[in-house]
């Protein structure tokens, strides 16, 4: 099932208690196709959102990376399951709408924050499904590493290849963030889905930062 996999390295840090990280691309060379692909694509995404004047002008421009190269909506729907809207299908078209910019807002954000998270493609092996598992490695600032696996497949649109899944540190993302939407989805319904992580969010932020959690909204 597709996900966003730099939602995985942003969002789910920073929802799952830890702050936002971003990264660079290890720009060592690749003879494999999928590995170049990987260290390229995590390259251009921080590029893009550093080199951007505001976190707005960011955010826009980094959706429209990640809506080339990876099938946000197909992750969306995902995310909902069985609270997805077969009769109502506006509702489920605003939060795609909703998902894409929250997703381009905290990788944006993340990246513009701290650009000194490294990522080092180590290699990469087909699978049985046709798909290609990239295997890499995150450096954080304090110098502790995170192993990260990308499952790409070939995209025949522009010959090039598309995300369709992420482990980070053991923890699959399309799984986290499904069982992220069923704890929220227990409290909201779909269109408080988002806001109600946006608000989690910035408590987050506003306490590593050493303000209170319990500050007004």
């Amino acid at each position: 099932m597709v996900l966003a996999a730099i939602l995985a390295a942003g969002l789910l840090k920073a929802v799952l208690a830890t702050p936002i990280l971003s990264a660079r691309a290890d720009s060592s060379a690749k003879s494999n196709l999928a590995e170049s692909y990987i260290a390229g694509f995590f390259r251009a995404t921080v590029e893009t959102a550093v080199a951007q004047p505001s976190d707005e002008i960011a955010a826009k421009a980094v959706k429209a990376l990640l809506l080339r190269e990876i099938p946000l909506d197909e992750t969306a729907r995902f995310m909902l399951g069985r609270v997805w809207s077969t009769d109502n299908k506006q509702a489920g078209h605003r939060f795609q709408a909703d998902f894409q910019d929250f997703v381009a807002e905290v990788v944006a954000k993340g990246f513009r924050a701290n650009s000194s998270l490294a990522l080092e493609v180590r290699g990469s092996r087909s699978r049985a499904d046709g798909s290609t598992l990239v295997l890499s490695m995150l450096t954080l600032p304090s110098g502790k590493t995170l192993p990260v696996d990308w499952q790409v497949v070939p995209d025949p649109a522009n010959g090039t290849f598309q995300i369709t899944d992420i482990t980070v540190a053991g923890i699959n993302a399309t799984m986290a963030l499904r069982s992220m939407a069923d704890v929220t989805l227990a409290e909201t319904d779909i269109d408080g889905l988002i806001p109600r992580w946006r608000t989690t969010l910035a408590r987050r932020q506003q306490t590593s930062s050493g303000g209170s959690a319990n500050a007004p909204q």
